[in-house]
């Protein structure tokens, strides 16, 4: 039972006690060193950076920031709650499933179903991922009547997404990417920029990012990755990093090499964001799910409260639902419950999308959710 138990507090050095009053859950400090409880900050105190295995620790509730959640419309979708709420993450920001044209479904019978909340990176091609070759025409593209959908759904797109990597743009190059930055310019929004494989160059589409903006699949191992062999950006990477561009992890099925990214953070880049490009071809492996790749960037070199401000705050920011999650007198809005455990969950083995192994010595297992004052078991 989590109610009662000490928990550590993400960005704090005191421990305190999940309560239930009147059916609201509530953080007591346990009168340990006194400590902020509302911090959640990464990287506030070292303390909490080297935590032990098997304790219990509470923060802010977890976003995944790249996710594939269009539940019965497209091709790779998985139901939302299988990788929300039910594995303790609070927000799903779905990336690029839905196109202007498929949208309306997205926001009518999925959103309403599912209990974990749902944003979207509204694909600039108009069907989405109905097909995976979204942008290789022309006529798939309407700039006019994505607008109108950004319009139609404010309160639920989050930005443009753009796959920008040759096996889905074809013939097209830059052109969706150009599209897209216009999209996203007229409308205030960021763009989510997929990279890949070549071409286009991934300097080319670096240099038509800003600041805002985010580069996901930024660890991927693939020829042409804006990395040098010490870890350290490329030139156009560098310049994008000085704009103000952020990078995501997007691990997918194919996208995400340990090794680049051990070097990249060792080097002092981590990324901005941790998410999973969760879909049903990675579900069962490589991904699993947000707790999973948490534990894989952590045995990449970052410290725990960085890789949790990596999936709380500043996705929060990149989303616009900067909301506290704890209240002046310990009412707890939403947080996630989560173990750092000694061994890894059963069955659960740790590879990267190149099948590269990984030996985390600590393990992130999320236990309970808390959202709206209200205690649940995560599955």
């Amino acid at each position: 039972m989590i109610v009662g138990t000490p928990l550590r507090v993400i960005g704090s050095p005191s421990p305190a006690r999940l309560s239930l009053t009147g059916g609201t859950a509530r953080l007591e400090p346990l009168g340990e060193p006194a400590g902020d409880l509302r911090a959640g900050q990464a990287g506030e105190t070292g303390e909490s950076r080297a935590g032990q295995a098997d304790e219990l620790w509470i923060g802010p509730g977890w976003v995944d920031l790249h996710a594939h959640v269009y539940d019965a419309m497209t091709q790779i979708s998985v139901p939302p709650d299988r990788v929300g709420l039910d594995a303790g993450v609070h927000v799903l920001a779905d990336a690029g499933s839905a196109g202007q044209a498929t949208i309306d479904g997205l926001v009518r019978y999925v959103l309403p179903a599912a209990r974990t909340r749902v944003r979207a990176w509204l694909n600039i091609g108009s069907h989405g991922l109905v097909h995976l070759r979204e942008t290789a025409d022309p006529s798939f593209i309407d700039v006019d009547a994505t607008l109108a959908a950004i319009r139609r759904h404010r309160d639920v797109v989050c930005g443009v997404k753009v796959r920008s990597s040759g096996a889905i743009v074809g013939a097209m190059g830059l052109q969706p990417l150009q599209l897209g930055r216009l999209v996203a310019r007229e409308a205030g929004l960021p763009l989510l920029v997929h990279v890949g494989e070549a071409p286009p160059l991934i300097d080319d589409v670096l240099d038509l990012l800003d600041a805002g903006d985010v580069v996901t699949h930024c660890y991927h191992g693939k020829t042409g990755a804006p990395w040098r062999a010490d870890g350290t950006p490329t030139p156009a990477l560098a310049r994008a990093l000085e704009r103000g561009v952020l990078l995501d992890v997007g691990h997918g099925a194919a996208s995400f090499s340990s090794g680049v990214a051990a070097r990249a953070v060792a080097a002092g880049f981590p990324p901005h964001t941790i998410s999973t490009d969760v879909h049903v071809r990675n579900i069962a492996g490589p991904v699993h799910d947000l707790a999973t790749t948490i534990t894989k960037l952590m045995a990449c070199g970052m410290p725990l409260d960085e890789a949790i401000g990596a999936v709380t705050v500043r996705p929060r920011e990149i989303l616009r639902m900067v909301e506290p999650w704890l209240e002046d007198d310990g009412t707890v809005d939403h947080a996630t419950i989560f173990r750092l455990a000694g061994a890894a969950p059963e069955g659960r083995t740790y590879v990267d999308a190149r099948g590269d192994a990984l030996g985390p010595d600590r393990h992130v297992v999320p236990v309970a959710t808390v959202r709206a004052g209200a205690v649940a078991d995560a599955s």
